[in-house]
């Protein structure tokens, strides 16, 4: 039914490969060399907001043991594909086979063709997203395939969609210039550059270890069941909800079919949004968390354009040890909506030395 190992030839896939919000693929020197130097001895690293899980498996590749989760499903799947194998739990040119068939799929006119063809992914794009996740849930159903395969290839899916989305890196909104050059004169974004390509899987390119441990789980339960070297947290720093910039993807993974509301095609999602993302409530329970931490060293990442007050987060900190500050300077994409373009921030890193 599969093409043999010999007969395929797919692109690898790397964890950083996607658009994402707050990302810190630009940032794993400063972040890495701050627990190299104030945790020498730390082995295990639990990160608590995962989120593209850049941070989880830069640590994984370099040995620790890690526990990573995010309580977007979309999320916990990249986690989960990208280090939460086990050796020898996956038959990767089975696997490869599987991809390249996939691939092959024509497009069906089903869900995604009728709720997002046309907007934010093209009528042949959001076709081939139809079939091929279809396809993934009726191997599912039958046991062709188990958790882990239906994570990589679900997660080979997701990268590939999020490629050819018809938006500006999230889906908040999507542009309404399908059929347009990429930008107006003036340098206002219209439409992807890549939106016009074929959707392509690729094979993600994991680490598989014995050691670690994926959750979808909400950090502020979770913590109480994790115990690491370090904890490791970044939470949401303003007022946008990571559900409402990734709504497609998380519906895509998830697979309910929702209904759908308003132009930009959202599904009902108030159990989905974080407290970390309201201003009267993210000081409250970051202190919270902190509190509970079962940790030796916390590091806490947030920067300078955070809605938690600077006071909020010395006082939790220095309630478990004392603190310092490492701070770098970086730009990140964004001058405005629809502009392209980037502004400088300052990422801070708070780190604690746990001993209370």
């Amino acid at each position: 039914m599969f093409p043999g190992a010999s007969e395929v030839r797919l692109k690898p896939l790397w964890v950083q490969n996607r658009k994402f919000i707050g990302s810190k693929q630009n940032l794993l020197d400063f972040i890495a060399g701050v627990v190299a130097e104030r945790a020498p001895e730390a082995r295990s690293l639990a990160d608590l907001f995962a989120g593209s899980a850049v941070v989880a498996y830069h640590f994984a590749a370099r040995g620790f043991a890690v526990t990573a989760s995010d309580h977007l499903y979309h999320n916990y799947v990249a986690a989960r594909c990208f280090l939460g194998g086990r050796p020898g739990e996956v038959d990767w040119d089975r696997l490869a086979g599987m991809l390249a068939y996939l691939d092959r799929l024509p497009p069906i006119e089903g869900y995604c063709f009728t709720e997002y063809g046309g907007t934010y992914f093209t009528r042949e794009n959001a076709g081939r997203i139809d079939a091929i996740r279809e396809q993934i849930a009726a191997w599912r159903a039958d046991g062709t395939i188990g958790e882990q395969e239906e994570a990589v290839l679900l997660t080979s899916l997701l990268y590939a969609a999020d490629k050819v989305a018809n938006t500006c890196g999230q889906y908040d909104a999507y542009l309404k210039h399908l059929g347009k050059d990429p930008y107006a004169d003036d340098g206002t974004h219209l439409v992807d550059a890549t939106v016009y390509k074929p959707l392509e899987l690729c094979l993600p390119q994991v680490v598989e270890s014995e050691q670690n441990r994926v959750y979808c789980a909400d950090a502020d339960v979770l913590v109480d069941a994790v115990e690491a070297d370090v904890l490791y947290l970044d939470p949401p720093y303003n007022g946008r909800q990571y559900v409402d910039n990734y709504h497609v993807l998380e519906n895509i993974a998830r697979w309910q079919k929702p209904r759908l509301y308003g132009k930009t095609r959202k599904f009902r999602r108030d159990g989905l949004k974080s407290a970390y993302s309201r201003r009267a409530t993210a000081g409250r329970h970051l202190t919270r968390l902190i509190q509970r931490a079962r940790a030796r060293h916390i590091l806490l990442s947030y920067n300078n354009e955070g809605i938690i007050p600077d006071e909020v987060i010395w006082a939790a900190l220095e309630q478990r040890g004392p603190v310092e500050l490492f701070t770098t300077e970086y730009a990140i994409f964004g001058n405005g909506a629809g502009r392209a373009g980037r502004r400088p921030i300052v990422e801070r890193l708070f780190y604690c030395r746990v001993v209370r």
